[in-house]
């Protein structure tokens, strides 16, 4: 078909040079070869065309895989964000439960705790000449007040509400030392050899009872991860003070097999599992950060040096008269 356009031209050339064959010769292959061009062109115009087609074909294939890869990913997130919502729905109800269950516990068990106290307040005055016995009922009157004080202060954690009791500034070496020596036999049964490192710190406004419990919880913690171990080993160390104003800082160290990489990041939420040498479903270090929130004090996990864990414990040191502690500045009453 493109051929018929040089049918007319090729008319022409006749009509003009009748008698000339050269000519006509020529103007055959003329002809011949100019009848192809309007393919030429038309295929040209056409390859182009497409071209460009095919370019906006691509760009919208991109843009449209962009736009469902986005799709995925905040199909991802909104996902993960109700699963998250939807754990901690059944965490506060959990805890919301535990609670509860928590008080009424705690009624029924301050009642007889009383009386141990008392009986034995009783036990100390009868026996007062037998030194030894009296040692020994001064410890368990120590112990049986801490069950109480402790009870009381976990309470609150679990309600999430702040200590409004007034309470003197206490010392954390004391506090540490206490912790050492209630765990002391269960560490020597074990064989875990325990290191004590305590220097000078100033007082700190965090009950001597919260501190002795987050300590005693931790080097529990260590002592079930050290099971089985040879030479196993839990350091207590209390920073050197430097700074004035700083938090004072102590550290409980064990060379066990740590805390694995998998839940570091979950390591102080409630219920979650722990594995490696330390596999249970608790309340342990949740508690413990709770405690010390209470008070402003914070606690954070960290690898030790030459393996196994360490938790880091800062307090905040007092700020103010013994007559006036720090729940006197947060809302309670002074005496």
């Amino acid at each position: 078909m493109s051929g018929f356009c040089a049918l007319p031209l090729l008319g022409v050339a006749f009509w003009l040079f009748p008698a000339s064959a050269a000519a006509g010769t020529i103007l055959s292959i003329l002809a011949v070869l100019v009848a192809p061009l309007p393919v030429l062109l038309f295929m040209s115009r056409e390859r182009r065309r497409l071209i460009a087609y095919a370019a906006n074909a691509e760009e919208e294939a991109a843009q449209l895989k962009l736009q469902l890869d986005t799709v995925r990913y905040r199909t991802a997130r909104l996902r993960e964000e109700l699963q998250a919502a939807d754990r901690q729905a059944r965490l506060s109800h959990q805890l919301t439960l535990l609670g509860q269950f928590t008080a009424g516990f705690m009624h029924e068990f301050n009642n007889p705790l009383a009386i141990v106290a008392g009986r034995i307040e009783v036990l100390l005055e009868e026996r007062r000449e037998d030194a030894n016995l009296c040692a020994d009922l001064d410890r368990m009157l120590k112990e049986t007040r801490y069950m109480g004080n402790i009870a009381r202060t976990l309470l609150q954690a679990l309600r999430r509400e702040r200590g409004g009791e007034i309470f003197e500034a206490s010392a954390p070496q004391s506090a540490l030392k206490d912790a050492l020596e209630a765990l002391r036999p269960a560490a020597t049964s074990q064989g875990v050899r325990l290191v004590e490192e305590l220097t000078e710190a100033p007082r700190v406004d965090v009950p001597d009872h919260v501190i002795g419990e987050v300590v005693r919880g931790l080097m529990g913690n260590a002592l079930e991860a050290l099971k089985g171990q040879n030479q196993g080993a839990i350091w207590v160390r209390l920073e050197p003070y430097r700074t004035a104003g700083a938090r004072v800082v102590a550290r409980i160290e064990d060379n066990g097999p740590g805390v694995p990489e998998s839940i570091r990041q979950h390591l102080f939420e409630p219920f979650v599992s722990h594995s490696a040498g330390r596999e249970r479903l608790g309340l342990g270090l949740f508690l413990a950060a709770s405690l010390l929130d209470m008070y402003d004090g914070r606690i954070r996990y960290e690898t030790r040096e030459g393996g196994g864990a360490c938790f880091i414990v800062e307090l905040p040191p007092a700020r103010f008269t013994r007559g006036q502690p720090y729940h006197w500045f947060a809302g309670g009453t002074s005496k």
